[in-house]
């Protein structure tokens, strides 16, 4: 693929029912690593464990790196793999550690998912029901399965798409990262290519859109834009939860992003009313 330059876009939001921002998330450009974090368990806690859980993981990530380096080509795409749940499972151990320790910290937990890009490859570390989202061409993939009990009652054929989306439970989930001492994170590696897009974001989003919605808003606004369009829309549709978006597009340089973008605005405003 060339040189890629990666922009990154991020955008957070409390939304229009709570009080304080308990999301988290962290751009490391230098290493490639882009992550989305929704803490639980009350103010104090929620926000605490989402914002160590970027740190950490963030932390572990660049050590593990400059081993993986010294490795055959051949045996990275699994070093990183397993490097990715690794710093989960270390973010995991010491949320529950801290929240073991301070009374006010007790129950906490977040979610993680998050992105780092090696050469061609978007390696998605996942935990919980935040979601990543590839925006290619004119479409919109979730790359992520989320973690809840609503979508175990689909999977299992006990619950319709339609009763999930209609449930009052879409807010439990089935693993988290510090709820408990160990965590078995998710790891999806996807080959990108130029002028493709990764979209992060926190249940606060993925809970009032979808893939179609995803992709017609990419195809329609800038994607600088997107993440602020997509908090809006999450606002104006009840913003019960915090909200957190991070796209990333892969280009080779800042020319070849402009050039995307003129070709969107083009394509939208030719479209007749």
């Amino acid at each position: 693929m060339g040189d890629v330059r990666i922009l990154a876009w991020p955008c957070t939001d409390v939304g229009r029912v709570r009080s304080h921002n308990e999301d988290s998330y962290l751009v490391d450009e230098e290493i490639g690593l882009y992550l989305v974090a929704d803490g639980m368990g009350g103010h104090a806690g929620g926000a605490h464990a989402s914002q160590a859980c970027v740190d950490i993981v963030d932390r572990v990530v660049r050590h593990g790196l400059s081993t993986i380096e010294g490795l055959a080509p051949q045996h990275r795409e699994g070093a990183i793999r397993d490097l990715l749940a690794a710093a989960a499972s270390e973010a995991s151990a010491r949320i529950y550690d801290q929240a073991l320790a301070d009374e006010r910290l007790a129950g906490m937990g977040t979610t993680l998912t998050g992105m780092l890009v090696v050469g061609n490859f978007a390696h998605v570390v996942h935990v919980g029901d935040s979601r990543a989202y590839l925006l290619r061409g004119d479409t919109a993939q979730q790359l992520t399965e989320d973690h809840s009990w609503i979508n175990e009652q689909v999977q299992a054929g006990l619950l319709t798409e339609e009763e999930a989306a209609a449930s009052d439970l879409k807010h439990i989930i089935t693993r988290s990262v510090g709820f408990e001492r160990g965590v078995r994170a998710d790891v999806i590696t996807v080959r990108i290519g130029l002028g493709d897009a990764v979209l992060l974001c926190s249940d606060g989003l993925a809970n009032y859109t979808d893939e179609a919605e995803l992709a017609a808003l990419a195809r329609d606004h800038f994607l600088a834009d997107l993440p602020r369009i997509c908090v809006d829309l999450a606002n104006q549709r009840g913003g019960e939860d915090n909200i957190t978006v991070l796209v990333t597009l892969f280009a080779n340089d800042v020319d070849q992003r402009k050039s995307i973008r003129d070709k969107r605005r083009t394509m939208v405003d030719t479209v007749p009313p």
